[in-house]
């Protein structure tokens, strides 16, 4: 018998098909042989520091993206500590850690183009949103339709309506106060309904009247914040959002109750759409396209400002004897009587309100995630600045600067078409700029003007934050009419609300006036439950928009009202 009557037949048959399965296999060897060699030593970022698996492979954000999950960019900072300001965290992108890079990737008007990645947008779910717009053009054009509605004296107009509805919330808090003061708020779900009451009004001309739900809505905000969990699957695996619209909704709420609240809020977005933007070229127009606006709209508008609200809530309480202490002061004196309006514009001169606004924009980070950008027609330089180097000094000796200078000062040259990214979250958490970076401190702003470059919360340049000043308008009014009238209590023990001597207030109703010119004290007391802790109120999860540690049960606080 000869070694050809051994083989198998589809070895030894002339066919096409049997020539195929033949040359399949080595030629996937050859290939991954190849894409190992260009991607490691060959390709225009090899010379990035960097893990080499990271550069294999997107696998490796994954892990840490999705079965960790949402610890990439926590992964991404230890990265730098290891290799440096300039990091390859997979095989299409550089990650940077420089604060004054930021308006180098981000820069202001629109004659340096910058694109977003389809990576980057795919987590929306959303693509015919501006924010999911990949090309500066189109994002250029579909932005302008928009920008008006955003503008800063769009909002002040819509000052009569957020006032309402967080009159309509503070009375709902004080009924709580009056009825249930044995039972804790986690206060992400009331201000997430004010924030998706607001943006319904102003977006569909529509009220929700969350604030008044007896739950606040909770299946909303928790469609918003699941569907935000689901965003980094959706980067990964970007079929799996139109495969999962595509199943019963009896089968999703079986192995998903909180996903097909998800689907169902963008259901109830598509069918309030109406057509703000006649001027939009009528390729632009579908309804699809302006139900993906709105949903992100929504999505971002509402969560983002209720955790940058709970984490005011969260400091200010604990800090009630100083900082607390200041603000009130300061309300007080700028708003005698708090049933009548201030306009947006006299709280936006209160210099202590101000530093406040700044500070919890800056712990609550607006985006947790890494901004990526492309600049397709230019080459971009990257030298790390003297701030960014002092990182990595450890004990300031001359010694020392002369090795972190030489390891780490070097010009770098990013090629047009580079996915570069640098995120929020390094730049807040920085402690050459921001000393003891993890406390809230809004005196930093006020002894420090030169801060507000470095407060990167809504991004920069043409493509910032959409929704900036109406989530500015919503922070100044719901924290002055909020603290304008509550006090802060001691944290709250297991045995329920206490009273501690230096809680002790004057006013016992709305209508008391206290003898300082007239002037309305307080309509009761807010307190934390026991167990909230400041892991409560910080970035520990990453979902694009930050989330605290899984398992947190939020910044939970008992009302007592008189």
């Amino acid at each position: 018998m000869t070694l050809t009557e051994l083989l198998p037949e589809y070895l030894t048959s002339s066919s096409p098909t049997h020539l195929l399965l033949i040359a399949v296999p080595p030629l996937l060897v050859l290939y991954t042989i190849y894409v190992v060699i260009y991607r490691l030593y060959l390709g225009p970022l090899a010379s990035i520091p960097g893990p080499r698996l990271a550069a294999l492979t997107q696998w490796y954000e994954f892990y840490y993206d999705i079965i960790l999950p949402g610890q990439y960019t926590f992964k991404i900072c230890e990265l730098h500590k290891e290799y440096g300001p300039i990091i390859r965290i997979n095989p299409w992108e550089v990650h940077i850690s420089d604060p004054d890079f930021h308006r180098e990737l981000l820069p202001a008007g629109t004659n340096r183009r910058r694109d977003r990645t389809h990576f980057w947008c795919d987590q929306f779910g959303a693509p015919g949103s501006v924010v999911s717009t990949v090309p500066h053009e189109l994002h250029k054009l579909r932005r302008s339709a928009v920008n008006h509605y955003f503008s800063t004296a769009s909002v002040r107009n819509l000052q009569p309506v957020i006032e309402e509805r967080v009159d309509a919330l503070l009375a709902r808090l004080r009924e709580h106060g009056k009825t249930k003061k044995q039972t804790p708020i986690d206060m992400l779900h009331p201000f997430a309904a004010l924030a998706y009451d607001i943006i319904n009004e102003y977006a569909f001309a529509k009220a929700e009247h969350a604030v008044e739900h007896p739950t606040f809505r909770f299946d909303v905000t928790e469609g918003l914040t699941t569907g935000v969990q689901y965003g980094k699957l959706f980067q990964h695996i970007p079929i799996l959002l139109t495969t999962l619209e595509r199943l019963p909704p009896k089968f999703l709420a079986a192995i998903s109750p909180a996903y097909r609240s998800f689907l169902a809020t963008r259901v109830s977005i598509a069918k309030q759409i109406t057509d703000i933007s006649h001027n939009l070229h009528s390729s632009e127009k579908p309804i699809p396209r302006i139900a993906d606006e709105g949903h992100v709209l929504i999505q971002a508008g509402a969560v983002t400002v209720a955790w940058a609200l709970a984490i005011a809530t969260f400091h200010l309480l604990q800090q009630r004897d100083t900082t607390l202490r200041k603000l009130q002061a300061e309300l007080r004196a700028a708003i005698p009587d708090p049933s009548e309006s201030t306009p947006l514009a006299t709280l936006e001169r209160l210099p202590y309100l101000k530093a406040v606004v700044k500070e919890c924009f800056r712990l609550s980070l607006g985006s947790s995630s890494r901004i990526t950008r492309v600049a397709p027609d230019e080459a971009l330089k990257f030298t790390p600045s003297n701030i960014c180097l002092q990182a990595y000094h450890h004990n300031n000796s001359p010694e020392e600067e002369e090795v972190v200078v030489k390891k780490y000062k070097k010009e770098w040259i990013l090629p047009p078409g580079t996915e570069i990214s640098m995120t929020s979250y390094q730049i807040s958490a920085n402690e050459e700029i921001f000393p003891d970076a993890r406390s809230f401190r809004p005196e930093r702003w006020l002894e420090n003007k030169e801060l507000d470059r470095y407060l990167t919360s809504f991004g920069a340049g043409p493509r910032a934050c959409l929704g900036m000043q109406l989530a500015y308008a919503e922070m100044y009014l719901a924290l002055a009419k909020m603290w304008r009238v509550w006090e802060g209590g001691e944290q709250v023990g297991s045995d329920g609300l206490r009273l501690g001597e230096d809680d002790k207030v004057m006013a016992a109703s709305e209508k008391e006036k206290g003898s300082a010119g007239g002037q309305l004290l307080t309509v009761g007391r807010m307190r934390l439950a026991e167990g909230v802790t400041q892991r409560d109120a910080e970035l520990g999860v990453d979902w694009f928009i930050p989330a605290p540690y899984i398992g947190s049960q939020g910044v939970r606080v008992y009302f007592e009202s008189h």
